[in-house]
């Protein structure tokens, strides 16, 4: 079953999540196995069946990177477990500049350069995540992948470094 169709919401990476949220709970309620709690067991099973797609549909459509990947399945390109890696030289020189910034961090704390460290950080982010749903919205799936590529690289950095700032100054 198609997770959208599922929730009866358009086909989107930017879901509204409080109607998601909303239509979350009405299917819960609605097939929740203790409804047939004095059914069969073949009855029992199928509901605990749904509830799990409703739960992996939920948690997909929520979080919009796992959106992103579910749109691009849903066209014919899996990214889960693959071994494709970013080509994009620039990109990857810009990483690796990034894990030395974070290893010479991790020597040497500064909350000030921590803090200038994740704006530029959460800038990349946000310009990856507008390409990509500019590039959902025209349809340009490949280039989207490689978009959502890099934007798993830059969600990675962004929570290293939200951990270091948590492990250096206690928050």
């Amino acid at each position: 079953m198609n997770y959208f169709e599922l929730f009866q919401i358009p086909v989107s990476l930017s879901v509204d999540t409080t109607e998601l949220a909303a239509r979350y709970r009405e299917l819960q309620k609605q097939f929740h196995p203790d409804n047939v709690a004095t059914q069969s067991d073949a009855i029992k099973l199928e509901s605990m069946q749904k509830t799990v797609e409703i739960n992996s549909a939920y948690n997909t459509l929520k979080q919009p990177l796992a959106c992103a990947e579910y749109l691009l399945v849903l066209q014919g390109i899996d990214l889960r477990n693959e071994q494709h890696t970013v080509k994009d030289t620039a990109f990857l020189m810009e990483q690796l500049e990034w894990r030395e910034e974070l290893d010479d961090l991790q020597k040497k704390p500064d909350e000030a350069v921590i803090s200038r460290f994740q704006s530029r950080v959460k800038q990349h982010y946000q310009r990856y995540f507008q390409s990509l749903e500019q590039q959902l919205a025209d349809a340009q799936y490949h280039e989207a992948a490689d978009t959502l590529r890099k934007l798993k690289f830059v969600r990675k950095m962004k929570d290293e470094l939200d951990k270091l700032e948590e492990s250096l100054f206690d928050l």
